[in-house]
């Protein structure tokens, strides 16, 4: 059983991650703390947590808000994840186990079966690629860095969705590239599964094109 400010913690973020709060929203802590059922001592720690997350931000005199990544900050994060999980997947090739191999296949087998992609078959789809990906970041037996990826991955689906991003030949390409991925890793080759990994992302990196939206800050300023 989770201690207080672990429960506010998770349930904060599962919010935010499930879009239950979207970007740009407030999060008081007299309501947060209602909702959760703890105190506000809770409920801060658990803010702080998560804007060093990145998933909260914080104006001053303003209280705290849902992070709204805009799209230089979301290119950002892909560039980072393509650096660090390349270096995740070379650490990964020579000390991955034919267990974790497997699960990676079974869940490209489950992506690969996802039918007409409507929003259910999306959210489905996104949950069975973040579990993939963690697999290969457990892989490389760094501690350090599955936290720095974990990070990197936590910015929701939600965040995205402002976006017009063609999902649709995302998924067929992203299953031929976690077929590779997998392959590379077998062999155990270090630099093959590297570029794999740095392939399959850097084709996943958003073309916002002129599409986004202007973002507002914590009370109503565009922001650049």
């Amino acid at each position: 059983m989770p201690n207080a400010a672990e429960r506010a913690y998770l349930g904060i973020r599962a919010r935010i991650l499930d879009g239950a709060f979207p970007p740009g929203a407030p999060l008081r802590e007299e309501v947060l703390a209602a909702e959760i059922g703890v105190s506000r001592t809770p409920i801060r720690d658990a803010l702080r947590r998560l804007l060093a997350d990145g998933l909260v931000e914080s104006a001053r005199n303003q209280g705290s808000f849902v992070a709204a990544l805009g799209p230089e900050e979301i290119r950002e994060v892909f560039e980072l994840r393509i650096l660090l999980e390349g270096h995740a997947a070379r650490k990964a090739a020579p000390r991955i186990t034919a267990e974790e191999v497997a699960e990676m296949e079974r869940l490209a087998e489950a992506m690969e079966a996802i039918g007409e992609p409507d929003e259910a078959a999306l959210a489905r789809f996104a949950e069975l690629n973040t579990r993939f990906h963690l697999v290969l970041t457990r892989a490389a037996r760094s501690p350090r860095l599955e936290a720095m990826l974990l990070r990197m991955c936590q910015a929701p689906l939600v965040l995205l969705k402002r976006y017009r991003l063609n999902e649709t030949v995302g998924i067929g390409r992203s299953n031929r590239q976690h077929r590779e991925i997998i392959a590379a890793l077998r062999a155990g080759n270090a630099e093959w599964a590297a570029l794999a990994v740095g392939a399959h992302l850097v084709s996943t990196v958003p073309d916002f094109a002129d599409t986004a939206p202007a973002r507002e800050a914590p009370g109503g300023a565009a922001r650049g």
